[in-house]
């Protein structure tokens, strides 16, 4: 993903390995609880099933990869990295190749080009890394499984209780999981999700506001309206009224 503006993501985890590398500017992420920024010329590696943010502190323009990999495609070149955690996840003195292999995958239009500089990255990534092995954990099991459910089903009616009753936890143990790993409250998190999917409605159908919030899953208007308004700093109503300006290049 070739990204030319500094990117704000909600909370996620996935069992992919992302690597960042930034050409220009540079790049705000939280990785497993910790603020970092990424500069012109370095990179980041986020391994599998921890819990990472991109922020910005203001809007700026940015020139910056991501590379996305599943780990399956590499099975045998690489240790099992869901079972280790890097010392630090930024790398600073990456060398000419590596460098190079960012740039050129930018512009691969063929799987297999793709996947062999993708095995260059991994590989000159990975010699810059240090790594301490990490017991398998639980909760981050068990974060995973909610946030792909929620994914899946967040235009439905979720609450504590239907997730513990889904994971057959208690819905503390639920509640403890999302302020603890995910670092947001379930309702915020839903509305977070909700909201952004009821962007992309209103950026890219003739819908109308009302549809679009019950769709999303907004119990009413109302609300639907406070938790927009709150991520994006303006209503639904006026941010369609605005897309022209909020997307120009």
């Amino acid at each position: 993903i070739h990204n030319q503006r500094e990117l704000k993501y909600r909370t996620h985890i996935h069992e992919h390995i992302e690597i960042i590398y930034v050409f220009d500017k540079g790049q705000h992420i939280n990785i497993d609880g910790i603020n970092y920024e990424i500069n012109a010329g370095e990179a980041a590696v986020i391994f599998p099933n921890l819990v990472h943010t991109y922020y910005r502190n203001e809007y700026r323009t940015t020139d910056q990869v991501f590379v996305i990999c599943q780990l399956s495609l590499f099975k045998g070149l690489f240790p099992d990295l869901s079972n280790f955690r890097p010392e630090t996840p930024i790398i600073h003195n990456l060398d000419y190749a590596a460098k190079l292999a960012f740039k050129e995958i930018l512009t691969c239009t063929e799987f297999p080009e793709k996947l062999a500089w993708s095995l260059v990255i991994l590989t000159k990534i990975m010699k810059n890394l240090t790594l301490h092995h990490s017991k398998s954990d639980p909760v981050e099991n068990l974060t995973q499984k909610i946030i792909i459910y929620i994914s899946q089903h967040f235009r439905e009616n979720i609450t504590l209780d239907t997730l513990a009753k889904e994971f057959s936890v208690s819905k503390y143990y639920i509640s403890h999981t999302f302020s603890e790993k995910i670092k947001i409250s379930l309702p915020n998190y839903l509305s977070l999700i909700r909201a952004e999917y009821a962007a992309g409605q209103i950026r890219s159908t003739n819908d109308s506001i009302t549809n679009i919030g019950i769709n999303a899953g907004f119990a009413s208007q109302s609300t639907f309206n406070r938790a927009f308004k709150r991520i994006y700093c303006m209503t639904p109503r006026e941010y369609k009224e605005n897309i022209g300006e909020l997307y120009k290049a």
